[in-house]
């Protein structure tokens, strides 16, 4: 069973990012996949403070509702970041989810995985966000099959609401069919090959300081 997980940024629980995430998820659902959402903003989220201790001992500092979301991503097969155009970029509460996951950035713990990005906005500048949040996956060793983006009309309603419902759909379809097929993305082949190259030199220059990364690197055979 194919199982698609759909992480909501907004703080609006019926908001417009919530209307195409959940299309998006209704098109993975509709061909057969397992659908589950989860809603940052209702979680205990604390921020990053930069101690390193996720590099150095795979575990964080914090013990709030991240981790729960952290399993549940690294189980499922693909993964939809959704969130509305906060100042040209992600809410606050999908910031801070990005940045609590550092080590899957480190240790590419999303690989073999596969992922979307939904936003919206008032005024413009949602295919950006959306773009970010599937710079974010692929960071983390995903491959990205598209965006989900649409303009607001209002509280709870879409312009073109149909159009872009219909959109969703189609990417969750879609994300449903790579994960089956395995489809490869060359392009994206190369931006990952060129961010490990670089992180190889991290890892082995940090191998005292965070020794958990350095024995990850070291059991995949990446060193």
């Amino acid at each position: 069973m194919v199982k698609v997980l759909g992480i909501l940024g907004s703080p609006h629980a019926q908001g417009n990012t919530v209307l195409l995430l959940d299309a998006v998820l209704e098109g993975a659902a509709a061909e057969g996949a397992e659908t589950e959402k989860v809603e940052l903003a209702k979680l205990d989220l604390r921020f990053c403070i930069g101690c390193g201790r996720c590099y150095a001992a795979g575990s964080c500092i914090h013990d709030d509702g991240v981790a729960a979301v952290q399993r549940r991503m690294v189980d499922a097969d693909g993964v939809v970041l959704a969130s509305p155009n906060y100042m040209h970029s992600v809410t606050a509460q999908m910031k801070a989810f990005m940045d609590r996951c550092s080590l899957h950035v480190h240790c590419f713990l999303l690989t073999g995985k596969y992922g979307a990005g939904v936003a919206t906005a008032g005024g413009g500048g949602e295919e950006r966000v959306a773009g970010f949040e599937n710079e974010f996956l692929r960071l983390c060793g995903a491959q990205t099959v598209g965006i989900a983006a649409a303009l607001a009309a209002g509280p709870a309603a879409l312009r073109d609401q149909e159009a872009a419902l219909a959109g969703g759909r189609d990417l969750g379809a879609d994300l449903v069919a790579a994960i089956r097929e395995r489809r490869q993305y060359p392009d994206q082949a190369e931006e990952h090959a060129a961010f490990a190259g670089r992180m190889k030199q991290l890892v082995a220059r940090m191998a005292e300081h965070a020794p958990f990364q350095y024995e990850y690197w070291e059991k995949m055979g990446w060193l």
